[in-house]
């Protein structure tokens, strides 16, 4: 049987981003972590030395986040099989809903069009420094479009066709890219920029 090796938990600036993506607030988060009131979410997002998240946790928060309720309650129904005892929701306290998923919010700088899929206030001035950078170096006419994947936490460039006269320039949409995303895709490739700013969660 597979298991999961070489288990490096998410940074607290990671968990972060999960909690504004989904719209949680610190007790609902908890919730979804499995918490008691003796740790609260606040230690594993903040703080000098932020809590390592377990990797039992998280694997119970991602399948709460991509299971429908019938898959859940299998997976509960597994667990009592197994021989455990506990209590999932009462009558008159259900479970919570997850929250509903931010808009997308676009606009166009430069001549460019600036997408984050859930209107992450942190993903939109990424975009915008990023904009700002390509124009200053003059090669935002490279740049058709730049759309943050919100759930890959990931920019995705579009760009104009290669051509052999633009290949200086394309390497200057990359330097802006490096200096501005904190992660984005760029010919096939994964990389990792600069340090985002500050967040607005």
């Amino acid at each position: 049987m597979k298991t999961i090796d070489n288990y490096v938990p998410p940074d607290a600036a990671s968990l972060r981003r999960l909690q504004e993506r989904l719209g949680y607030n610190d007790a609902q988060m908890a919730e979804l972590a499995g918490l008691d009131e003796a740790v609260p979410w606040a230690s594993y997002v903040g703080g000098p030395q932020p809590r390592a998240l377990g990797r039992q946790r998280l694997l119970a928060m991602a399948a709460r986040l991509t299971l429908d309720e019938p898959a859940w309650r299998q997976v509960l129904a597994a667990m009592r099989d197994a021989g455990a005892q506990f209590d999932y929701g009462t009558p008159d306290m259900p479970a919570p809903s997850p929250a509903p998923v931010p808009a997308p919010e676009e606009e166009t700088k430069f001549g460019m069009r600036l997408i984050s899929d859930r209107g992450a206030f942190h993903e939109m001035e990424q975009l915008r420094e990023f904009a700002h950078h390509v124009h200053a170096l003059g090669a935002s006419d490279l740049v058709q479009a730049a759309r943050y994947d919100s759930g890959a936490d990931l920019c995705r460039l579009t760009l104009s066709p290669p051509r052999p006269e633009d290949a200086a320039r394309r390497d200057r949409v990359f330097d802006a890219a490096s200096r501005t995303l904190t992660r984005f895709a760029f010919d096939g490739r994964i990389y990792r920029g600069g340090l985002p700013p500050e967040s607005d969660g």
